[in-house]
C-alpha cells in the first residue's frame, strides 16, 4: 500500500491528511476519499514513505492527473502566502461539471494480464461488476477517464470581407448579431467565420442573411486575406531577440503607444513552433481586441477564449480543448491561468501592474505572484509596470527591456488646469475644458473624459448638510439618475430617491460629486446633438455593451466618451485626439501606502490613449497642480518616479522592502468588535517580533451590518506571520480577511 497526502476539495479547512491506496497516483490527480464519514473529491499532493494504519483511498477520479508536478508545487506556496484554502485554489483548475464530459474506461496494468480496452459500462455488461472490482484491487486494471470533447465536423474555413460602405449599410435593418458582426467588420475589413463564431457565438445563418442583404461577401478561399505583419524597430528586433535568446521572467516597460503587442506576437511566433502560449488581459472588454490582433496576425491558430463569464459549458468545452492540446493560445483573465495548457511554454501578461489581477474573495491570490513561480517564459508588460517589478528587474531579477518611444507617433502634449484659478462653468467643467472640447468636436476629433467613479456620488442637503447613507453600511448612496435610484456600492442596497431632508425637512436635496452619469448629463447639455456616452462598471456589466461603445468610437460614430478607470486599459482607439482628467485629486490623497503610485499609473495610462495614431493632448484638471504625482505623470517620466518612490518606501518598510499583512475584523457589535481586535492585536505584539501598526477603524466602518477593525503587520517572513495569525485568530470570537499586499487597503467587501 502507498502512502499519498490529500487536500480536500471545495474546503476553507486548510489542512491535509494521509490515504493510503494499493497503486501508483500522480501528484495532481482527484480520487475519492472517505471523509467524516462522506465520500469527498480531494487532491493528491504529495507521495510518503511513512507507514501506519490509514484509512484507504475510495477510488481515483480521472486515472490521471491533469496538473504538472510543479504546478501543484506552486500552488501549495501560493496558499501558504495569502492564507488561502489550498483545496479550494486547486478547484479553480477544474470547471464545474467537467465530469460530464468524461467517459469511464477500463484499461490493463500489466501486459501479462492482457484485457480488452472497454467502457466501464461495457465491461460490467461483458464480465460483470464483481470481476472488475477484483481486477482493479488486484492491480491488473485501472478505470481512467477519456476525455470525450465534442468536435464539429469537418469545415472549410469561409472568409468573410465588407462589401458595402458605412452609407449603405446605415439605409439596412439590421438585428444585434447582424450590427456586432459589421462593427467587428468595420474595424477589420475582414475575418474568418471560426473568428466571429469564437467571439459572437454566431452561426452561419447570420453571415447568409447579410450575404443576401450585399452587405458582406462570403469566399471558401482567401481573396485579400494576408498576414499583416508590420516591420519592427531596430530597438523592438533588439528585444524580440533577446527575450527569445533568455528564458526566465522578462519586464518590458514601454510608454503608451510603444508597440509592446508587436513585441509580444514576434516573440509568440518564435514560441509556437515549440508549444502552447497563454496570453492575459486584466479585463474581458479587452478580449476581443486581443483576439483581432492575434487572428490578424495568425490566421491559421486554434484561439481560445477563457474567463468568469462564460457559460459552464463553453468553459469545459475550452478546458478540453486546452489539456487535449487543440488550442494554440489561451487568452484570458486571471482565471485562465488555472486552465492547464498542455505544452505551454510562453505566458503574456498585458498590463501587468493592473488590481484586476489580483483576487480579493475567497480563495485570495494573486495571478501575478502565481506567474512569477512559472518554470516558463514569462513577458510581464506595461507602460507602468509594479513597482516590486520595477525592483525586481533593476536589481537583476528579471530581464528588463525598455522601450522610450511611441511607435509611429509620438506621445501627448499633457496641460494642466489649476482650478483654483481658472473660470467654471460647472464647479467640474473648467471654461478651459470646455473650449478644447469644442475645438477637437469642430475638427472631426473624438475625445474622453476620465472622471474617478460612476453615477452622481451622492445626493446632500444644501440646509444642513445631510446625505443619505446605506442603512448597512456607513456610507453615502451613489445616485443613479437614469434609473432614479440610490445605491450602495458595497452590499448593493437600493432605494427610491428622496425629495425632502428627513434631518431637517428642507426640499433642499442637490446632486454632490462629479460621477459619470452626472458629466455625461452635463456634455450633453453643453454639445447638444453631438454623441456622447459613458463608459463605467455599471457598462461594462451588460454583455457586449461596452465593446459596441469602443466600435462606435473606432468607426468614428461616438464624440465623447466619459469613463472611469477601465478606458485606461489597453485600450487602442485612434480617433481619439484630446483626453481630459477631471478629478484625480481625491485618489491620491487616499489614506493607502499604494494611493500616490495608483494616482500616477492611473494619469500615464489614461493620457496615453491620446494620439494613438497622430499627436494628441491631454488636459489634468486639479487643485494640486505642485503634486509630485502630475509633475513627473505630465513628463511620463516612469523611471524617476519610482526612484522617489522606492526611496519612501525603503524608509517606510514597505513593498518591495518588506510585505504587508493586513488584518480585518468585523462583527455586529461595535463595541465588541473594537475591544476583540484590541486585545489580539496586543497578545500578538507579545509573540510577533514585527512592527504592528493599528488596530484602527477600516476606512468604511460599517459593511452590511457589520462593524470593521483592521491592523497591518510589516513582515519579511509572511508564511511565519500567517501561521501565528491563524494560531491567535481561533482563540477570538471574531470574524476576520487576511490579506497580503492587496493593491489597496482600502477597497475591501466582506
Amino acid at each position: 500500500m502507498m502512502l499519498y497526502e490529500v487536500v480536500l476539495s471545495g474546503t476553507s479547512l486548510n489542512k491535509t491528511f494521509l490515504y493510503s491506496y494499493n497503486s501508483d497516483l500522480q501528484i495532481g490527480e482527484r480520487v475519492y476519499v472517505n471523509y467524516n464519514g462522506k465520500k469527498t473529491v480531494a487532491y493528491v499532493i504529495d507521495i510518503k514513505n511513512e507507514t501506519g494504519n490509514f484509512k484507504e483511498i475510495l477510488n481515483r477520479i480521472d486515472g490521471r492527473s491533469f496538473l504538472q508536478d510543479w504546478y501543484v508545487k506552486i500552488i501549495r506556496e501560493i496558499s501558504s502566502f495569502f492564507n488561502s484554502p489550498l483545496g479550494k485554489l486547486l478547484d479553480l483548475s477544474f470547471p464545474k461539471g467537467i465530469e460530464d464530459y468524461f467517459e469511464d474506461k477500463v484499461k490493463a496494468l500489466s501486459p501479462l494480464y492482457p484485457v480488452e480496452e472497454l467502457s466501464k459500462k461495457e465491461f460490467i455488461e461483458k464480465y460483470g461488476e464483481a470481476k472488475l472490482n477484483e481486477l482493479v484491487k488486484n492491480g491488473i486494471v485501472k478505470i481512467e477517464k477519456d476525455l470525450k470533447v465534442k468536435k464539429p465536423r469537418p469545415q472549410r474555413e469561409l472568409y468573410v470581407y465588407l462589401d458595402a460602405d458605412v452609407l449603405e449599410i446605415s439605409e439596412k435593418r439590421l438585428t444585434k448579431r447582424q450590427q456586432n458582426v459589421l462593427n467587428y467588420l468595420l474595424s477589420r475589413g475582414s475575418c474568418t467565420y471560426s473568428e466571429l463564431r469564437e467571439i459572437f457565438g454566431i452561426n452561419k445563418d447570420v453571415l447568409l442573411q447579410l450575404e443576401r442583404k450585399k452587405i458582406i461577401l462570403l469566399s471558401e478561399t482567401p481573396l485579400d486575406f494576408e498576414e499583416r505583419k508590420i516591420e519592427l524597430t531596430q530597438r523592438q528586433k533588439e528585444i524580440v531577440r533577446d527575450i527569445i535568446n533568455k528564458q526566465g521572467k522578462h519586464l518590458l516597460m514601454g510608454v503608451t503607444g510603444s508597440g509592446k503587442t508587436e513585441i509580444y506576437l514576434s516573440v509568440m511566433e518564435h514560441y509556437l513552433k515549440f508549444g502552447r502560449t497563454l496570453y492575459l488581459v486584466p479585463e474581458t472588454s479587452l478580449i476581443e481586441q486581443t483576439f483581432s490582433r492575434i487572428k490578424s496576425r495568425f490566421p491559421d491558430l486554434n484561439i481560445g477564449i477563457y474567463h468568469s463569464y462564460l457559460t459552464k459549458s463553453k468553459k469545459a468545452d475550452i478546458w478540453l480543448k486546452s489539456v487535449t492540446g487543440e488550442i494554440d493560445v489561451l487568452i484570458g483573465t486571471r482565471s485562465a491561468i488555472f486552465v492547464p495548457l498542455k505544452d505551454l511554454n510562453l505566458v503574456i501578461v498585458d498590463e501587468e501592474h493592473d488590481d484586476s489581477y489580483y483576487q480579493d474573495t475567497d480563495p485570495i491570490y494573486d495571478a501575478i505572484s502565481i506567474l512569477e513561480k512559472y518554470p516558463k517564459t514569462v513577458i510581464f508588460g506595461s507602460a507602468t509596470p509594479r513597482l516590486e517589478h520595477y525592483f525586481k528587474a533593476k536589481n537583476g531579477e528579471f530581464h528588463f527591456h525598455m522601450l522610450t518611444e511611441r511607435f509611429g507617433t509620438v506621445l501627448p502634449d499633457v496641460e494642466i488646469i489649476d482650478l483654483n484659478n481658472e473660470e467654471k462653468i460647472t464647479p467640474h467643467v473648467s471654461k478651459k475644458m470646455f473650449d478644447e472640447i469644442k475645438e477637437e468636436l469642430e475638427k472631426g476629433n473624438s475625445v474622453i473624459t476620465f472622471v474617478r467613479r460612476k453615477g452622481f456620488s451622492l445626493l446632500m442637503c444644501q440646509r444642513c448638510g445631510y446625505f443619505v447613507k446605506c442603512p448597512s453600511c456607513d456610507v453615502a448612496l451613489t445616485y443613479h439618475k437614469d434609473e432614479g435610484k440610490l445605491k450602495c456600492h458595497i452590499c448593493g442596497h437600493s432605494q427610491s430617491v428622496i425629495n425632502v431632508c428627513p434631518s431637517c425637512g428642507s426640499v433642499m436635496l442637490l446632486e454632490k460629486g462629479a460621477g459619470t452619469e452626472r458629466m455625461e448629463k452635463e456634455l450633453i447639455q453643453f454639445f447638444q446633438g453631438r454623441k456622447i456616452a459613458r463608459a463605467d462598471t455599471e457598462i461594462i456589466r451588460k454583455p457586449n455593451l461596452f465593446n459596441e461603445v469602443i466600435k462606435d468610437l473606432l468607426n468614428g460614430k461616438l464624440d465623447i466618451l466619459v469613463g472611469t478607470k477601465m478606458i485606461t486599459k489597453g485600450l487602442d482607439v485612434p480617433t481619439i485626439s484630446l483626453i481630459v482628467v477631471t478629478d484625480i485629486d481625491a485618489i491620491y490623497k487616499l489614506p493607502d501606502y499604494n494611493s500616490e503610485i495608483k494616482a500616477f499609473q492611473l494619469l500615464v495610462q489614461v493620457v496615453g490613449r491620446s494620439g494613438r495614431r497622430t499627436k494628441g493632448k491631454a488636459l489634468i484638471q486639479t487643485f494640486n497642480p505642485e503634486s509630485e504625482v502630475l509633475k513627473y505623470a505630465v513628463k511620463q517620466d516612469v523611471k524617476s518616479f519610482y526612484e522617489l518612490e522606492l526611496e519612501k518606501r525603503k524608509v517606510l518598510k514597505y513593498p518591495p522592502y518588506s510585505d504587508i499583512v493586513q488584518v480585518i475584523t468585523y462583527s455586529a457589535d461595535k463595541e465588541l468588535g473594537y475591544i476583540t481586535t484590541d486585545k489580539l492585536v496586543e497578545e500578538l505584539k507579545k509573540v510577533i517580533n514585527e512592527e504592528i501598526i493599528g488596530p484602527t477603524e477600516y476606512l468604511i466602518p460599517k459593511m452590511r451590518n457589520n462593524f470593521l477593525y483592521h491592523f497591518l503587520v510589516k513582515t519579511n517572513d509572511v508564511k511565519e506571520v500567517n501561521k501565528i495569525l491563524n494560531n491567535v485568530l481561533k482563540k477570538y470570537p471574531t470574524k476576520y480577511q487576511i490579506r497580503v499586499n492587496p493593491p489597496s487597503l482600502l477597497t475591501y467587501s466582506i
